[in-house]
């Protein structure tokens, strides 16, 4: 259980971090959601954690962020 809950902890530190570089980089909700033919709605379910985001929603958001998976991962534990 205590491995669950660590890997649950950093998925949602994860979620935060995509939140905080999409705001620091001036990027809509809706600029990412348009990107990943998504409604605002679908994209918004995502970053609170309702619906799971998938490796390769995952690499399509960091690209379209410009940010590596390398980079985005450090600082996170």
């Amino acid at each position: 259980m205590k491995e669950e809950s660590n890997a649950n902890s950093k998925y949602f530190a994860a979620l935060e971090k995509i939140v905080a570089t999409r705001v620091e980089s001036g990027i809509t909700q809706i600029n990412i959601a348009d990107h990943l033919n998504l409604g605002e709605g679908g994209y918004f379910k995502i970053e609170k954690g309702r619906s799971k985001l998938d490796l390769k929603r995952f690499f399509e958001i960091l690209e379209y962020l410009e940010v590596s998976p390398e980079e985005f991962f450090k600082g996170i534990k």
